[in-house]
């Protein structure tokens, strides 16, 4: 009967077992299995704990190895805590009536709790790949007091059983069910606690700090500085070409990257700093380094800029991005976290748009953010007020070096601010939605020229930089005729051109609205070629006419063969697809012959001349080649 009891308690503990932390189950199956030790013996009581796993199969089907890892560790620790008590008993002359006999019971317990323990999270860990130490923080530490007080139970428990017999243990039985079930109540309690505020201070994509939990500790560093007199900084890292990444390959990939590079940072600037995702694609850091020195957060930055170029791999592609660090200081650049992270943000920005990789905040840069809502906020008035000039460049036929067009580039003219330059005003135009009202600016005044240019006897054409908001909007062909027939020119005098990018963020609708373009007869570039993620199965889709090489490759080909390489297969390839090839940034001779041997078409750059405008231009072009000549390509780019 005192078997059946006890068979009973162990099977009914397991049943009523809870998950516990780090993938390790909680069950009070070690209660009766150590009252089984005390009052049967370990080899009873190692039988019994592998019927309890076996029975308990049937409720969890866990995978063969769970369960043979299960069965020898709950033979195991029963066996050995069962010689461990009646040989230490035996050597003591100690029994039931003896003190000492219910004093042993204890260390007995512990014995078979640590062998459980390292028999099933030993296994656990070597699976996952896992530090033993990290399993005992996450598994063992939390349950440990429970544990200790289910020691002490199991003593009386034992004392109980052995003054009433079966009756007691029957009885015992049903007190260590609610016990358990009390425990395991408690346990899920402290558990769904713990996941409340893991939730409330952790970004979930990454698994790095959020914005609040960044926030309290740098409000507790300010505190402990103002005692002490010391420094630190607080850095905002902003990734370069990210959209693209989520433009062009969907946010699968972006999640990825942010998955990986979180992970990656918390590394690189160790355990005694923090980094945080505050949403998107920044991150804050708060260096591990107590500082204010610049040449050493220099090399935190440093450190930080080679940790994100470091390639991804997603899916077989892999990815490479860069970052803009903005840096601020405590107590030179602000009394609070809301001023540091401020003013980090104002040099974040200020590194991006110079790209100068990091930069320290500095007083001026208030002035520059300053100018910067300047900008926006004078955006619709310049366009009412036609405050935008158009700037040209001439582009040249490699062969006989005859000017065939020219891109141009948009200016503007601030009354106050002087002439603000693209990089100041395209990417707020971009964000705010006001590129569309721009690139119709743009167009209207590259066609007026085109026309004009045309009616002086020269037959040029005219192309517009398309932004991806352009691109993917279904009224624009309708716009683009409209503007046309208004000014009386040709459709194929138009060139418009868009990025890889552009195309990759809705192939299906980027080809749908440059074949309705076509439909007009506008010709259609792809700029900036070879620096996006393109799949050659869309760009023959695509009814194009130009390949743009993008600049980055062509200004290395005096010295890196690597690019001579690309840049011939390049061309190879427009050719084979039947599209005309232009090089962008050609600044030397040297460039422009290995241009000319590799069979380019077209090249342009500052060895030619640098953007002027419109009439400056034209007498620029009437000096280049001041032969009358067949129909020239103009590119007109809101940029």
């Amino acid at each position: 009967m005192p078997l059946v009891a006890i068979v009973g308690l162990a099977i009914v503990s397991d049943f009523m077992g809870f998950p516990g932390g780090a993938k390790l189950k909680l069950s009070g199956i070690l209660l009766g299995l150590m009252l089984a030790v005390v009052l049967l013996g370990g080899a009873p009581a190692a039988l019994i704990g592998m019927l309890t796993i076996a029975v308990g199969w049937f409720r969890s089907r866990e995978p063969p190895p769970n369960l043979a890892v299960n069965l020898v560790t709950h033979a195991w620790f029963p066996l050995v805590s069962g010689i461990f008590f009646h040989a230490t008993t035996h050597w003591l002359h100690a029994g039931p009536h003896d003190p000492v006999f219910y004093f042993l019971v204890m260390p007995t317990f512990v014995l078979g709790m640590v062998i459980n323990f390292i028999g099933v999270a030993g296994y656990m860990c070597y699976v996952d790949r896992m530090p033993f130490m990290r399993r005992v923080r996450e598994a063992f530490l939390p349950v440990l007091a429970a544990e200790l007080f289910s020691a002490v139970l199991i003593t009386a428990a034992v004392f109980v059983v052995l003054k009433t017999g079966t009756i007691g243990i029957v009885i015992l039985a049903v007190v260590l069910v609610i016990f358990q079930y009390l425990v395991g109540e408690l346990l899920k309690s402290q558990h769904r606690a713990s996941e409340l505020k893991r939730r409330a201070t952790t970004d979930e994509l990454t698994g790095l700090a959020n914005r609040e939990h960044f926030t309290s500790v740098v409000e507790q560093r300010i505190a402990a500085a103002k005692l002490t007199g010391g420094s630190f900084a607080v850095m905002l890292i902003d990734l370069d070409r990210f959209k693209e990444i989520n433009d062009t390959l969907g946010h699968h990939y972006g999640d990825v990257v942010l998955r990986d590079l979180g992970p990656r940072l918390a590394a690189c600037v160790g355990s005694n700093g923090m980094v945080a995702r505050l949403g998107g694609d920044e991150f804050a850091v708060l260096p591990d380094v107590r500082s204010d020195e610049p040449a050493v957060l220099d090399g935190v930055a440093t450190r930080l800029l080679e940790c994100v170029r470091q390639p991804i791999v997603v899916d077989e592609l892999t990815l490479g991005i860069g970052a803009s660090i903005g840096i601020s200081r405590f107590p030179l650049d602000g009394e609070d976290v809301h001023d540091m992270l401020r003013r980090a943000d104002v040099a974040m920005y200020s590194a991006k748009e110079n790209h100068a990789s990091y930069r320290l905040y500095e007083t001026a840069l208030d002035r520059y953010s300053l100018r910067r809502f300047t900008v926006l906020s004078d955006f619709r008035r310049a366009l009412e007020t036609e405050q935008f000039v158009i700037h040209y460049q001439p582009i040249v036929a490699i062969g006989g070096q005859e000017v065939r067009g020219a891109e141009a580039l948009v200016r503007w003219e601030h009354p106050v601010l002087g002439m603000v330059p693209p990089n100041d005003f395209i990417p707020i135009a971009e964000q705010t939605g006001l590129i569309a009202p721009l690139t119709h600016y743009v167009l209207e005044r590259a066609i007026a020229d085109c026309k004009r240019w045309r009616q002086q006897g020269r037959p040029l054409s005219v192309a517009v930089n398309l932004s991806v908001r352009d691109l993917l909007d279904l009224d624009l062909p309708h716009q683009v005729a409209g503007v046309l027939a208004a000014a009386g020119l040709d459709p194929d005098a138009l060139h418009l051109e868009v990025t890889e990018s552009m195309i990759m963020s809705d192939p299906d609708r980027a080809l749908d609205t440059v074949s309705r373009l076509r439909e007009l007869g506008v010709q259609i570039s792809v700029d900036d070629f070879g620096t996006g993620y393109s799949s050659l199965s869309n760009l023959k889709r695509l009814p194009i006419n130009e390949l743009k090489i993008d600049r980055s490759f062509i200004s290395s080909l005096p010295h890196d063969e690597s690019d001579v390489i690309i840049v011939g297969s390049t061309i190879n390839l427009g050719h084979d697809l039947r599209l005309k090839v232009v090089a962008e940034g050609v600044e030397d001779e040297i460039t422009l012959r290995r241009l000319q041997k590799l069979g380019c078409d077209l090249a342009q750059g500052y060895y030619f001349g640098r953007p002027l405008p419109s009439q400056e231009f034209l007498r620029m072009v009437d000096r280049l080649d001041p032969r009358p000549r067949p129909a020239l390509t103009v590119v007109a780019a809101p940029r």
